[in-house]
Order: structure tokens, then C-alpha cells, then sequence
């Protein structure tokens, strides 16, 4: 099965921007104006096609101890997430 052409978009934004920032994953704010600079995809769309990276196995997303947030991880690749700040 074929990627829908913003999905495969998408995909490729997440890989350069892997690579240029030393494995941190983009924000799905940092997707959206990454695809489209001058009105940037919804929150909700990207989310959409990041599932469908999920489905086929070229992301995980995987969840912080923050229940809200999770990372994107490419399948193959290294990267540790920051630790959570201690609180109190």
C-alpha cells in the first residue's frame, strides 16, 4: 500500500529533523509549519498521518511519564528523551 503523499511528507520532515537536531524528535506544532509554512496542518491532521507512520511501522510513538505527551521514535534509530524534571 502506497503512503498518502502529506503522510510520506511528514515522514520525511521527521527524519531531517532528527538528523539535524541530534535524534530530538519534532513537536507535532513542529510538523504541522514544517509541511506547510504559510498556514501551517492542524494539530489533528498531523496526528492523523502519524498514526497511519504507526500502522505502518516507520514510527512508534512512545509515551512520556507526562500521560498527555509522547515521543516519536524511529523504529532502528537511538535516542533517550530527556528525563522529567523532579517536582516540589
Amino acid at each position: 500500500m502506497k503512503l498518502h503523499e502529506t503522510t510520506e511528507s511528514i515522514y520525511l520532515f521527521i527524519r531531517s529533523y532528527m538528523l539535524s537536531s541530534d535524534g530530538r524528535p519534532p513537536t507535532i506544532r513542529d510538523i504541522g509549519r514544517g509541511i506547510r509554512p504559510e498556514q501551517p496542518l492542524s494539530c489533528s491532521l498531523v496526528n492523523h498521518h502519524l498514526n497511519h507512520l504507526e500502522e505502518f511501522g516507520l514510527i512508534e510513538r512512545v509515551p512520556m511519564p507526562d500521560r498527555r505527551k509522547r515521543v516519536i521514535h524511529l523504529p532502528g534509530a537511538h535516542f533517550e528523551p530527556p528525563p522529567m524534571p523532579e517536582l516540589g
